[in-house]
């Protein structure tokens, strides 16, 4: 039945050149040939937290590659030879907060895992936290002592805002987003534009890039190979194009099925 030999054999698209058939035979059935893609179909295996990013979305692959390209430079490379350790304690508190392992990068895009670093804005430390924020987290922030910049009571802190944040908004890629422009903004950008998809929200240009930028970090870290391929030239043209040719192989599958049950 072409219903069931359509399906199983995927993307596809139709030859329907004319060939000679036998007199017994009826009719004839248009000969298949598979849609190969151009490129490793792995590097649509990006993920944060579990959930697999919308790759096939070009909007949404144009901005990964950028954040890809933004970490694809010799110091960043360095920077996380020596964070190592540092990347450890963060993972292990996480995990005994029940943070998911992949926002063990957020100090990478806050502060290159620098504990002494400031923001114009006065936040601090590894995490970047606001005085008022970090008091209310619990550290310790006075003339004398700033506990913003103790990796291990930051992240101890952090765990606790990060938790405090998914109890709130259910989903951890929005928590990213949360952690770079406050909860009460993400929220009433989901109200206003009735979406609670983080890549489908329009945020503002800081928000936008940070949940990628983070993605992007954690894969030069795991899948250096992987990045290298999204940082070239023509990557995102490949990938938009294998989809569009997948998008019209499902409307001729389509097609013939509605036609087949007639």
């Amino acid at each position: 039945m072409i219903a069931v030999s359509v399906m199983s054999l995927g993307v596809f698209t139709f030859d329907r050149t004319d060939t000679e058939t036998p007199a017994t035979e009826v009719t004839s059935e248009p000969a298949v040939t598979a849609v190969e893609p151009n490129f490793d179909l792995s590097i649509l295996d990006v993920q944060f937290c579990g959930d697999t990013l919308p790759l096939h979305h070009s909007t949404v692959a144009k901005r990964y590659q950028t954040a890809v390209r933004f970490y694809d430079h010799p110091s960043f490379a360095r920077s996380r030879v020596g964070a190592k350790k540092k990347m450890k304690q963060i993972e292990t508190i996480l995990k005994k907060h029940g943070i998911p392992s992949d926002f063990k990068y957020v100090p990478y895009i806050e502060s290159a895992m620098n504990g002494e670093a400031v923001s114009p804005r006065g936040a601090t430390g590894y995490w970047q936290f606001m005085p008022a924020t970090a008091q209310g987290l619990g550290l310790v922030v006075n003339d004398q002592i700033d506990e913003r910049k103790d990796l291990i009571k930051s992240t101890k802190a952090a765990a606790r805002y990060l938790k405090w944040l998914y109890n709130e908004l259910g989903d951890w890629t929005l928590v990213a987003a949360a952690y770079n422009a406050g909860p009460n903004r993400i929220i009433r950008h989901m109200d206003k534009q009735d979406k609670d998809n983080y890549f489908a929200l329009r945020l503002n240009g800081e928000t936008t890039k940070y949940v990628y930028r983070l993605v992007a970090v954690k894969e030069w870290v795991n899948q250096p190979e992987r990045s290298s391929t999204w940082a070239k030239e023509g990557t995102v043209t490949k990938v938009m194009t294998y989809m569009k040719r997948k998008r019209e192989a499902a409307d001729v599958a389509q097609a013939l099925l509605l036609a087949s049950a007639r």
